[in-house]
């Protein structure tokens, strides 16, 4: 067959060769179980996120705090902890529910929000960290807030910023699983 062959043929085939076994060594080179084990821990930790005793143990502290009425140190607590731990979503919803207990729902509401892209557990109803239910009241709230807001003011801006995000956490809570 290769006499059938011309010299553009026989070109083409030992390049296509050439690069099948190049594509073959760069597959077997760069290929590290050590380093795949590596990242199948990272992803598994990452998907079963627990936080340090230490955090948790301070969360509490905070929630504890919140509890007993006792919002200006649990405030003060949960400030700190994000400063420290800004990708922990559950201080962002314990600095919502602090911003709940001073009636302030459109603060709250972007709280949430920033909780929910960090941890989208809490609005998954099969995790224990579901908060859909509260979540949603808060952005219910919000919306009577903005909308009386809008209604003595039509051209405050803040006001239908914060209304955009509350059609964004609407969405967010429709596609749920909760």
């Amino acid at each position: 067959m290769m006499n059938k062959l011309d010299q553009l043929d026989k070109f083409t085939i030992g390049i296509v060769t050439a690069l099948a076994v190049y594509a073959c060594s760069l597959i077997a080179f760069a290929y590290d179980p050590a380093q795949s084990e590596i990242d199948k821990k990272q992803e598994v930790a990452a998907k079963h996120h627990v936080a340090s005793p230490e955090l948790l143990s301070k969360i509490d502290l905070a929630k504890n705090l919140l509890i007993q009425d006792n919002l200006d140190k649990s405030e003060a607590l949960v400030e700190t902890l994000i400063q420290q731990y800004p990708y922990e979503g559950a201080l962002y919803m314990l600095k919502g529910d602090i911003l709940m207990r001073h009636q302030k729902p459109i603060d709250a509401m972007y709280e949430y929000k920033e909780a929910i892209s960090l941890n989208p557990d809490f609005l998954d109803k099969k995790t224990k960290s579901f908060q859909g239910k509260k979540i949603k009241n808060t952005v219910e709230e919000a919306m009577l807030v903005i909308e009386s807001g809008l209604q003595k003011d039509p051209t405050d801006n803040s006001l239908k910023d914060a209304r955009e995000i509350v059609y964004f956490m609407k969405r967010k809570l429709a596609g749920s699983c909760g």
